[in-house]
């Protein structure tokens, strides 16, 4: 009589990101938070300006999306705040609003770069906390996704790795178990002189 066939339990479902995250993850959340503090800053006139502001979204850019959106925001945060100072504000000569805008991109890219070397820093850090491994002391389980398995379940779960079991010649020799029983599968008793062939049967090191 066939059993009937086992089905598969679904895995569970990956954690959702917060709300605030998803939104950060996309770029025309940027786009728009630039064109807010550029209005805003067209709006103020020049007694009031937002160029300080800048910093947030290109920090913000350059942890949740990627260095592209941090890098083009340094660039065009800058240029904006240069052509309402141009065509609306006019307070200063054009050199010197061309140095300030010069000045802004630097300061904005290099904020862009570093934040991007904490997130890879801060990646290369996760990947190794991940990569240790929690042995109990007492059973010697291994602690994965929240439950404590025997070594060769977590071998097979995390790594796909079948494990058969054997016996070594150093045990077999502290066991007392004839040679023979190492080809054989089947342990006897080992009789007297036998841990000699135990360790004549053991394969050289190296």
């Amino acid at each position: 009589m066939n059993s009937p066939a086992t089905v598969p339990e679904p895995a569970p479902p990956a954690p959702s990101l917060p709300l605030y995250k998803r939104i950060l993850r996309y770029p025309a959340t940027y786009l728009l938070g630039s064109a807010v503090l550029l209005a805003l800053d067209v709006v103020t006139g020049p007694f009031l300006q937002f160029p300080i502001l800048f910093v947030f979204p290109v920090a913000l850019a350059a942890w949740y999306v990627g260095p592209r959106t941090a890098y083009g925001l340094a660039l065009v945060l800058p240029v904006g705040r240069f052509v309402i100072a141009w065509l609306i504000d006019q307070p200063s000569p054009v050199a010197y609003m061309v140095v300030n805008a010069l000045v802004r991109i630097a300061v904005l890219g290099l904020i862009a770069y570093l934040v991007r070397r904490i997130v890879s820093h801060a990646h290369q850090l996760e990947g190794r906390i991940n990569s240790l491994v929690t042995i109990c002391a007492w059973s010697r389980t291994v602690e994965y996704e929240g439950e404590w398995l025997s070594f060769e379940e977590y071998l097979r779960r995390r790594f796909e790795v079948k494990v058969t079991h054997g016996i070594s010649p150093d045990q077999a020799t502290r066991l007392r178990v004839s040679p023979d029983a190492l080809r054989s599968g089947v342990a006897r008793p080992c009789a007297p002189g036998c841990e000699d062939q135990a360790q004549r049967a053991s394969p050289p090191v190296g």
